[in-house]
């Protein structure tokens, strides 16, 4: 009868507790799918910023956006990393109870069943003056325990392959950490054997001095190149590809070392240090950041648009007036308007909207790396006109001399006339206004 009470109730316990952890398990489940649908498309966002970040990083240094884009990629990290804590929270919160429910539970269940069943037959056995039934007692009881310690010494064995996958990956952070603090302790101690970047003098001018431009990989393309340009005195650096015109305001904007020499640009008055709007640089295809229509003209700044005032709108308005892409407004939504510009504006759009950006930052120098090619002559010169107007100076690179009557002087690069490779020459003209 014993026997036949304590299965009855040992199924119908066991059959219960399932049905039960079975109808718990489906509130505590989490939507893997959907858990892993949105982390592709998070981290694909994170990573489309990177990229963005990789093809445009000399027009960000140029422009100074290190903040604006530093707060960027910030957010879309935060979300990536809170989507990421969510998961492994729902997922350790499930495996807690999947393990504890359905595999550690009906093996303390049975292992207690088993255990009662052996105490009574064995209590019943003795009453009998069975002296085997202690045996068997005693037996189960040995089983039992030596399962469960080999089961025990198990998981702890395979415990150790976690723990060392994880140190392996640790080590990987850790090394790139000391890689990285290498490279810092490097830069500084070529920086100090180096030439240097320092403000200007109290002209305000742009000055080369004795400077020998070296690109990565020690390949030299200019050797003591001396030149001064002055505030309202426009050059234009010409010459074939590869001769290193680019090369030139690299070095000029901080981005690739200085070998030899010195190279001096205006500085911030507030702090008398170089600063990297004072020279603003209008790329062939200018930089179009995320973030709203107004983003594009007021980059590296951002004005959120609670901050804006009507002040700012029309200020706005007209600067692409002057750059003659007032349309865009109304096409695109208002200044609110979000896209991916690089793709909805066209290369003569995105080209105007580069001039604008110059135009509202007012910087003393602007560094034109072939940034009208993609639009009419006529429009060139009214942009070029409106750079003349507004006292930027302008340094304008380009394979042929063009626009002379808009520049002072001509730097030729590759020359094979010059000494060291290079040549200065005078335009000798009157402007027309």
């Amino acid at each position: 009868m014993l026997y036949r009470t304590l299965g009855v109730a040992g199924v119908t316990y066991t059959t219960g507790y399932m049905l039960v952890g079975l109808a718990c398990m489906r509130f505590l489940i989490p939507n893997f799918r959907q858990l892993r649908r949105a982390e592709f498309d998070l981290e694909g966002r994170f990573r489309f910023v990177h990229n963005r970040l990789v093809n445009h990083t000399e027009s960000i240094a140029f422009f100074g956006g290190d903040d604006v884009e530093h707060e960027i990629a910030e957010k879309r990290y935060e979300a990536l990393e809170r989507h990421i804590n969510d998961t492994q929270w729902q997922t350790f919160r499930f495996n807690i109870f999947n393990n504890f429910s359905i595999k550690q539970m009906p093996d303390l269940v049975a292992f207690y069943m088993r255990m009662y069943f052996a105490e009574h037959f064995g209590s019943d056995a003795l009453v009998m003056k069975d002296g085997g039934s202690v045996l068997a007692n005693q037996g189960e009881y040995i089983q039992q325990t030596v399962m469960r310690s080999f089961r025990s010494f198990g998981e702890a064995f395979d415990l150790q392959e976690t723990i060392g996958q994880f140190f392996g990956v640790l080590e990987n952070v850790t090394d790139l950490m000391y890689v990285l603090e290498e490279i810092v302790e490097d830069g500084k101690h070529t920086q100090s054997t180096q030439g240097k970047l320092l403000p200007s003098l109290e002209d305000g001018s742009i000055s080369f001095e004795n400077v020998d431009i070296v690109a990565p990989g020690n390949i030299c393309l200019q050797t003591n190149l001396n030149l001064k340009v002055k505030r309202n005195e426009p050059l234009i650096v010409t010459g074939p590809n590869a001769s290193g015109k680019s090369s030139l305001f690299r070095v000029l904007g901080g981005l690739w070392p200085i070998p030899t020499g010195t190279i001096r640009r205006p500085c911030d008055p507030a702090d008398g240090n170089v600063h990297p709007k004072q020279v603003f640089l209008v790329p062939q295809k200018p930089y179009s950041v995320t973030g709203t229509l107004a983003d594009q003209i007021t980059y590296p700044d951002i004005i959120l648009p609670e901050n804006r005032t009507p002040e700012d709108e029309k200020k706005f308005m007209d600067l692409m007036q002057l750059v003659r892409v007032p349309y865009l407004v109304q096409r695109e939504g208002g200044w609110d308007a979000k896209a991916k510009w690089e793709d909805t504006l066209s290369l003569g759009e995105q080209q105007r909207i580069g001039c604008a950006r110059l135009f509202y930052h007012q910087p003393q120098f602007a560094v034109l790396d072939e940034c009208t090619s993609a639009v009419s002559i006529d429009v060139e010169e009214a942009l070029y006109r409106a750079a003349h107007e507004r006292g930027i100076t302008s340094i304008t690179i380009s394979q042929r001399l063009a626009l002379e009557k808009f520049h002072n002087s001509e730097l030729r690069m590759g020359d094979c006339e010059g000494e060291d490779g290079w040549s200065l020459h005078s335009i000798n003209h009157n402007k027309k206004e």
